[in-house]
């Protein structure tokens, strides 16, 4: 009997791909299956926790159990009351994944990785690595690291600005399988540019900044209008923010700003601050095409865009308003002084590979799941935090005030 992958053409695996590894017994899981999306897969936590002592430690080909467990680096963080683990900010902890690489997979020698945090973690100012065993690099495997590791994953969490709640079964990272190494799938070329950005004067792979006001809030009711979220200053006593979805979400208001222009239509990023801004590019993905996002200098000067991301096929097309294309979203801390940042900077750069198979089509509740995610986003927090309130302006002085009610 052969494997899965003997038909596939090299690329990024879509849903039935990733559907098959599951099948087959290549990926296994201790819990809930786990969710698939158009071109990866949901990681989820398990409850086996551990505290950093000494800061993150860096993935080598040694077995990683041996860091977390036998040399005084990490203590082991017993299971607490409720199963809800609270995580504080500028601290590191790691945790086992429910989720494991299976030897037939991890001796193909034709499967590689790359993982990301999740959207909704990442608009949290909070770092989430994959780590897997006997890769010497976070974020990523290929078949030399898979053949020396046991196939075990773990996550490293560093919230950031925010104290943080987990629990067992959350799943804040996710992981893109490629058949194939991921470089001989990339695509480069003007008219793929033409496809993917629905602005005629488009042409290169970059992202820049949008300081141009956005509508937030229900533009039905009293919106306010703002280029960027800004965080409110780090404090350590304030409520931590859980990180999984809850019928009755969290107040924005008490963890963010919303930020204006200076009078020279710059934005100030103040140092060890946290904003969230947009592209002014709108990206229109189709079926046959995955995206990775990524700063096109990590460090920018004085400033640091913390957060590479996935994009995803369908991603732009579904839209609540019926609009072409969708912006992406910037994560950006201030490091030590400030930095003057103009409309139309270059923040990022985009890689896009082909899809091993193009993404199944998407059922008409699918569909509708598309337009009410980030899909149909502009300037959006986390879906974490409620949706901002409509009875906040923002004066002529840049304070938001309350609306007469």
């Amino acid at each position: 009997m052969g494997f899965p992958w003997d038909d596939w053409v090299p690329g990024a695996l879509n849903k039935l791909q990733m559907g098959k590894l599951l099948e087959g017994g290549y990926v296994t899981y201790s819990g809930s299956v786990p969710k698939l999306g158009h071109s990866s897969l949901d990681l989820s936590l398990a409850d086996d926790a551990f505290e950093m002592l000494e800061g993150s430690v860096k993935p080598s080909q040694s077995p990683y159990d041996w860091f977390i467990m036998n040399n005084g680096l990490a203590k082991k963080l017993p299971q607490p009351a409720g199963g809800v683990y609270e995580l504080k900010r500028q601290r590191t902890y790691v945790f086992r994944l429910q989720e494991k690489l299976e030897v037939d997979l991890r001796n193909a020698g034709v499967i590689y990785g790359q993982a990301t945090a999740k959207s909704s973690v990442g608009r949290v100012d909070v770092l989430a690595r994959l780590i897997v065993d006997g890769m010497k690099t976070y974020e990523s495997f290929d078949p030399i690291g898979l053949k020396r590791g046991s196939g075990g994953m773990f996550l490293e969490i560093t919230p950031i600005t925010f104290n943080v709640k987990v629990k067992a079964n959350t799943s804040l990272t996710q992981l893109r399988f490629f058949y194939g190494n991921p470089e001989d799938a990339i695509i480069n070329s003007k008219e793929l540019f033409n496809t993917i950005f629905r602005d005629c004067e488009h042409r290169d792979e970059s992202l820049t900044v949008n300081l141009s006001e956005a509508t937030i809030g229900d533009p039905g009711g009293t919106p306010c209008y703002g280029v960027a979220f800004r965080s409110k200053a780090p404090n350590d006593k304030g409520t931590p923010v859980s990180l999984w979805k809850q019928t009755e979400r969290t107040d924005p208001c008490a963890y963010w700003d919303i930020e204006v222009t200076d009078k020279l239509r710059r934005l100030i990023i103040k140092p060890d601050i946290f904003y969230i801004l947009r592209s002014k590019e709108k990206l229109y993905v189709p079926k046959g095409i995955a995206i990775y996002c990524r700063a096109s200098d990590e460090t920018m000067g004085e400033m640091r865009i913390h957060y590479a991301g996935f994009v995803h096929p369908y991603f732009g097309l579904y839209r609540e308003d019926k609009k072409q294309g969708t912006p992406l979203i910037f994560e950006v801390r201030g490091h030590q002084v400030p930095v003057s940042l103009a409309d139309g900077e270059k923040m990022a750069n985009l890689i896009f590979y082909r899809m091993s198979e193009d993404a199944p089509p998407l059922s008409k509740e699918e569909e509708e799941d598309e337009a009410k995610g980030y899909g149909s986003q502009d300037l959006k927090l986390s879906n974490f935090f409620g949706d901002w309130p409509t009875h906040l302006r923002r004066g002529s002085d840049g304070d938001v005030k309350a609306e007469e009610v």
